[in-house]
């Protein structure tokens, strides 16, 4: 359950904890990834002017980082480190996804640089996905249609992993927050063309927000046979430096539960984005899953709807996406996973719009190397 919620902080975790090292001696560093890659068939509307026209059928999948990571524990309780993530297979300049400072102790922790915030970072899904395949938020589909928009931050934000300042708070009672703040969602560097390299004062480029904030509260318990979590995250735009009328500031919303008991996980969870679609035009989706653990088998399944709200029309744009998965731990850090889903989309009013009636069911087969 935890590692669901925890995201990319749970795989910081863990190589903090394989590179000790004394203060004396400086900051050590160590290696660490994973590579996740996939193979899958989609079968869907793919004639002339439908969502699914000249798409490949079949296709593989790969995501790959590199994880450069140090840390030192001074002789003042302070934990000081670095971690950086570079990405495998990138065909853009943007080559690291993650590269950041943090400071841990009593206090919680601070990480600075190029980072998941706090609302990007503990947004709640539901159970039912691997690390290739769900029904909602997936990493890899066949459909040309998904409901992978459950992450309140990463949704809005122009770029990926812009520079901003986080804070974790310590666990009290299994109760736990973060706030993260980002003066300007298009900067991830500086030197893009946009700023002088160097210079921590990013330009206001057009259709940019400046001044955003990220927010997540979390609750946690472990009973013996059982286990409950509670999460919401939000993300608040403070000031878009408009090119059109349709751009104005975006907030998004997320909330869900998630009972374990023994061998069972159920869940639901749910997402709402203000002004999602433009001016005036919320999206707003929700998720529900289960997954069933036998030894080194996890089953799963899973059903996410999102609607979309159109300007100029009755009613809205409306996407569904079903289906199962299993999972199978081969060995530490080694997963096998597959997955089977059925996805189809809605039109507001019917339009003349290749997403109308859309359909399409996937068979894909993957793997997950934690390193």
């Amino acid at each position: 359950m935890k590692k669901i919620l925890l995201g990319s902080s749970a795989l910081i975790g863990v190589h903090i904890a394989l590179a000790p090292a004394l203060a004396s001696d400086g900051v050590k560093l160590s290696l660490g990834g994973n590579i996740r890659s996939a193979f899958g068939v989609a079968f869907d509307d793919d004639g002339a002017g439908e969502a699914g026209d000249d798409i490949n059928a079949t296709g593989v999948g790969t995501d790959a980082e590199i994880h450069f990571m140090g840390r030192v524990k001074l002789d003042n309780g302070v934990t000081v480190g670095a971690q950086l993530e570079l990405e495998g297979g990138d065909e853009n300049r943007d080559q690291f996804d993650q590269a950041y400072s943090f400071f841990n102790g009593g206090f919680g922790e601070f990480r600075l640089g190029l980072v998941d915030g706090a609302a990007g970072n503990k947004f709640m899904l539901p159970p039912g996905s691997t690390a290739n395949f769900g029904p909602y938020s997936p990493n890899t589909t066949g459909a040309a249609l998904t409901p992978g928009l459950f992450d309140p931050e990463n949704t809005i934000t122009v770029r990926d992993k812009p520079a901003k300042l986080v804070y974790y708070s310590p666990v009290w009672s299994g109760f736990a927050f973060g706030v993260s703040f980002t003066p300007n969602d298009d900067e991830k560097a500086y030197n893009d063309g946009d700023n002088t390299d160097g210079i921590w004062r990013p330009d206001r480029a057009g259709g940019s927000a400046s001044n955003n904030a990220g927010l997540a509260l979390h609750y946690d318990h472990d009973g013996e046979d059982w286990g409950l979590a509670l999460g919401a995250a939000a993300y608040w735009e403070g000031d878009v430096n408009a090119t059109t009328p349709e751009e104005t500031e975006q907030a998004g919303y997320n909330a869900g539960a998630n009972l374990r008991l023994g061998a069972w996980e159920v869940g639901v969870a749910g997402t709402y984005f203000t002004d999602g679609n433009g001016r005036g035009e919320d999206i707003w989706m929700v998720g529900t899953g289960l997954t069933y653990s036998l030894e080194a088998w996890t089953f799963g399944g899973g059903w996410a709807h999102v609607v979309s709200e159109v300007d100029g029309f009755s009613d809205h744009d409306l996407i569904d996406r079903a289906g199962f998965t299993l999972n199978y731990a081969m060995g530490p850090g080694i997963d096998i996973d597959a997955g089977t889903f059925y996805t189809w989309g809605e039109a507001a009013d019917d339009a003349d719009d290749p997403t109308d009636e859309y359909d399409a069911i996937e068979f894909s087969v993957g793997s997950s190397i934690r390193f």
